[in-house]
């Protein structure tokens, strides 16, 4: 039985994975980091939400109230589309690191699961905006684990996520979303290594959280055994691994 945080708690990944947290019997306690109320945990006594205005500042009244928490799984995040760098930067590393750095902190072995994205790209010097943000955020994160004794963290770079037949995200969908979750029963027979269900995302999630922070071996995953490309995601999650 354990206790893990999880952010982004209204989006698409993080939903999943709060529904998948509040099912699981190997989790006791969530606490949910958020700037507002998340209506799909209210009432359940495993569920706490914190809010939270500031992913920049942990203060120890607010660690206090995640200490026994084994893992973070970083679900917020939002599109790259139309954003500054800059602003894009705060959101997508800026925060995350934070988070890290004040939670290596916490006593006891600590998993921290950062939901990245296919395309992420940790050298950093050419691409989209969105993968070189994102892969930067990736590798700063594994330089504080390589720096924290008993800190692991894996970067998950999921493709498409799929929502399956329900939308459970408190915001509403995009028009990209609208059109995938208007052909996705089309698709899916044919293309499924380019989509990654968010409820198996959320399981896998889950299962490296709550982990020993051990390196993870197989096709797909990065030397560095702590990035996950979408086949290895799935291979976990027990589905095909095509890509």
């Amino acid at each position: 039985m354990s206790h893990i945080i999880i952010t982004g708690a209204t989006g698409l990944a993080g939903s999943a994975v709060l529904q998948s947290a509040l099912s699981s019997p190997a989790v006791s306690k969530i606490s949910i980091l958020s700037r507002r109320p998340v209506p799909a945990a209210e009432g359940n006594p495993k569920a706490n939400v914190i809010i939270h205005k500031d992913f920049t500042s942990y203060p120890p009244d607010l660690l206090s109230q995640l200490s026994g928490a084994s893992g973070c799984i970083w679900a917020q995040g939002i599109s790259s589309v139309g954003m500054k760098e800059d602003e894009y930067t705060t959101i997508t590393k800026t925060y995350p690191l934070a988070a890290a750095e004040a939670f290596s902190t916490l006593p006891g072995n600590f998993n921290f699961i950062y939901i990245s994205g296919r395309g992420a790209n940790q050298e950093g010097k050419a691409g989209q905006m969105f993968g070189r943000v994102k892969g930067a955020a990736e590798k700063a994160l594994l330089d504080v684990a390589a720096q924290k004794e008993g800190f692991s963290a894996y970067n998950l770079r999921p493709a498409g996520i799929d929502p399956g037949k329900t939308w459970t995200a408190e915001r509403k969908q995009g028009m990209i979303e609208k059109t995938f979750f208007a052909i996705a029963p089309v698709i899916r027979p044919f293309a499924s290594g380019l989509f990654t269900p968010a409820d198996k995302l959320a399981e896998v999630s889950i299962q490296l959280a709550l982990g020993d922070g051990g390196k993870i071996t197989g096709d797909a995953v990065l030397p560095d055994g702590y990035t996950l490309e979408n086949p290895a995601i799935r291979r976990l999650a027990g589905l095909d691994c095509r890509d």
